[in-house]
């Protein structure tokens, strides 16, 4: 028996991938976008979306760039382009290197809107991790002219970040884990006795009534056990308390640090809600 199934074309849209473009060379180390873009046979020229940078995870050591190709996926099939950056890790660097790189990354986008279908005029800073972290203090850097201007921010979207130093350095090491990630970023080999340090390596200084952020979407699993929700409650309740636009979703009973869950279509609906209310 002959079945008849209706699907709109134009709304159809693939994925394509093109891999590491470099965005910075520091002389001894080179560092890339992989970028992946909507796309449709009929797709006109003048066709543009919106970018997401997304900067992953990864204690703020080096960074896995291809994994999650297939998951990044998932964001250019809702319509964004996504540039996903790879960064300096915290042994070759300590921090604010990472920053540095976000601004470097910001300002090459521009020169290749060319060969990808880039709404220039709206761009999201969006990490998980250490990367949800980096993207935080890449735009709290910027309201405070403590680091190079790039384009402007429409929105910025932290997953399971580990905004609070501080809090973190509360948490207990894995067994396997000899130094805390967070002390390496820092250049130290503690964060006891180099807590004036860690607070200025967090967001939570920088966050006033008087400087200008975009707005703010967190997404924290309950349950994390890499990184404590504390994290983005703290975070939420400041932001709130300055008066600056913040949402806060919190997965209830989870226990996923990224991954999978991170990508399921409800928190897809809420990222691509926010970004096109932003």
């Amino acid at each position: 028996m002959r079945k008849i199934i209706k699907i709109d074309e134009q709304d159809a849209l693939q994925c394509l991938y093109s891999q590491d473009w470099e965005y910075y060379d520091y002389g001894n180390c080179k560092r890339h976008l992989q970028m992946l873009f909507p796309y449709r046979p009929d797709m006109s020229s003048e066709e543009k979306y919106p970018l997401i940078l997304f900067i992953p995870g990864s204690a703020w050591h080096k960074q896995e760039m291809y994994n999650d190709i297939p998951q990044y996926a998932a964001l250019a099939k809702r319509g964004f382009v996504v540039a996903a950056m790879e960064y300096r890790e915290s042994d070759i660097a300590p921090f604010p290197a990472q920053v540095e790189d976000v601004c470097h990354a910001l300002r090459f986008i521009p020169t290749i809107a060319n060969h990808f279908p880039i709404d220039t005029s709206r761009i999201f800073l969006m990490g998980n991790s250490s990367g949800g972290h980096i993207a935080m203090m890449s735009i709290l850097f910027q309201a405070h002219g403590l680091c190079e201007q790039f384009p402007e921010i429409s929105g910025v979207i932290s997953e399971s970040g580990s905004t609070d130093l501080l809090i973190c350095a509360k948490e207990p090491l894995p067994p396997w884990m000899k130094t805390r990630p967070s002390a390496v970023l820092l250049g130290v080999d503690h964060i006891e006795g180099n807590e004036a340090l860690a607070q200025k390596a967090s967001c939570a200084m920088y966050i006033t009534e008087e400087i200008t952020l975009p707005p703010i979407l967190l997404i924290h699993s309950e349950c994390d056990p890499m990184v404590s929700v504390e994290n983005s409650r703290t975070l939420h309740d400041i932001l709130a308390d300055n008066h600056h636009e913040v949402s806060y979703y919190e997965i209830e009973g989870c226990k996923a640090h990224g991954g999978a869950v991170f990508y399921d279509s409800r928190i897809l609906d809420i990222i691509q809600d926010f970004c096109e209310k932003a």
